[in-house]
């Protein structure tokens, strides 16, 4: 019963509110993201390359001696990506979204990339993303949710507009959720890297 408690408190409408409008910022994203490939192609392209290069040389190395290593690479990264939007949250609240939006910015440009290239349509780029993704971006949306939270109510302490019982106090709010968010990366990196290929042999 506590813990139902715990998580119905972290879930309040106010954390609801918070991640409806992260998920809107990564849509932005992606909008952002696939316009500005529209725009100036050659200079996305360039970005995107280096991108592309810095990601799959360590990625292949890793895949080639083990796949279940591969996974856990992948489950490593973002949970860096994950605990850095939730402790500089704590101190920053405006950082969160915009990681958020910056990793939307990134998917929309490679959907671009991938499609001018011939490599895979735009379709098939979000419908690979698809399995693996939900699960990705909710673990990341609730973690950059606990931040934006966890650094607002330090703030509004700070600044004297609201009692608060403290830095430390203000994050074991949600420590309740973080064995979630964990949950959330790590079914993710088990779907994208050991599942997905199996369904979509295709596209990925």
């Amino acid at each position: 019963m506590e813990t139902k408690g715990k998580f119905h408190l972290c879930f309040s409408q106010g954390f609801r509110m918070v991640l409806a409008l992260l998920l809107f910022f990564f849509l932005l994203g992606i909008a952002l993201g696939y316009g500005a490939w529209q725009e100036n192609r050659s200079q996305v392209a360039d970005i995107m390359e280096t991108l592309v290069e810095n990601i799959t040389e360590p990625a292949a190395g890793i895949g080639e001696r083990n796949r279940l290593a591969l996974t856990g690479w992948v489950f490593i990264n973002n949970l860096r990506v994950g605990a850095v939007m939730f402790f500089l949250g704590g101190i920053f609240p405006f950082f969160p979204p915009l990681i958020i939006s910056g990793n939307g910015m990134i998917i929309g440009m490679t959907a671009g990339y991938f499609e001018i290239k011939q490599l895979m349509t735009r379709e098939f780029f979000f419908l690979g993303l698809l399995p693996h993704g939900v699960f990705e971006l909710s673990g990341l949306l609730l973690a950059a949710a606990m931040g934006v939270i966890w650094g607002s109510k330090n703030w509004l302490g700070w600044l004297r507009l609201r009692s608060s019982p403290g830095f430390w106090a203000n994050m074991k709010h949600y420590a309740s959720l973080v064995p979630l968010v964990v949950f959330l990366l790590l079914l993710a990196a088990i779907i994208e890297m050991l599942i997905s290929p199996a369904l979509f042999p295709h596209i990925l």
